[in-house]
């Protein structure tokens, strides 16, 4: 029993890990709130839970700007694309809320899961970003492949990172929920199916320069 309470002990180790998520989870929201800035915030994450879940992350804070400074540019980028996109798409769902036609609703439902399938590619083009140096194009059609490929595994995978979306729909009481740890508990649990899927790449030393 002394041995579970130990500072070198699991639990010692799990709280020590929910902290870090904690904090990533604060510093990911707080880098978040520029808006244009979501993409490079949710790359810098990936990329930190992705060493978490391997026990390879160094000193949190430094790491996570240094993840934020060094995918800016391309994580922005797609953000813009899919977020631009997504928005589009968004807005032509509340637009034709206003029209009173049978065929409208159908046509919703399309845009709606058209939307969702958007900003999957985004979401998986963002971790690609986050773990491999590649040009733009190639990381964005890489992180589309790994969907396609691997579909209902995808679906799965972006279903957890709606999770905090999902707690406040049902009631914002769960908002402290998603303060603590709604961005960064879904990430570290999708890292883990990251971890897996880009193993065999990272055995060979891959940089995915050719695509996939």
């Amino acid at each position: 029993m002394m041995s579970v309470f130990s500072t070198e002990g699991k639990l010692a180790g799990f709280l020590n890990r929910i902290g870090d998520l904690i904090w990533l989870n604060v510093l990911t929201l707080v880098c978040c709130i520029p808006i244009v800035t979501i993409g490079a915030a949710a790359a810098a994450m990936l990329q930190l839970t992705m060493k978490m879940v391997k026990n390879e992350e160094g000193a949190l804070t430094v790491s996570y700007f240094r993840a934020f400074r060094d995918n800016f540019r391309q994580a922005t980028a797609i953000w813009l694309i899919g977020g631009g996109v997504s928005l589009f798409l968004y807005l032509d769902i509340m637009l034709l809320g206003t029209v009173e036609y049978s065929f409208v609703r159908p046509y919703q439902i399309v845009l709606l899961v058209l939307m969702l399938f958007v900003l999957m590619f985004t979401s998986f083009s963002l971790a690609v970003s986050a773990r491999f140096e590649n040009t733009l194009k190639n990381t964005i059609k890489n992180g589309i492949l790994f969907c396609v490929i691997h579909i209902f595994r995808s679906i799965l995978m972006f279903l957890v990172t709606l999770i905090p979306v999902v707690l406040l729909v049902v009631s914002l009481r769960f908002l402290s929920v998603d303060v603590l740890l709604g961005v960064s508990g879904p990430a570290f649990l999708v890292s883990i199916y990251f971890r897996d899927l880009f193993r065999e790449f990272e055995q060979e030393g891959e940089t995915c320069e050719d695509g996939m």
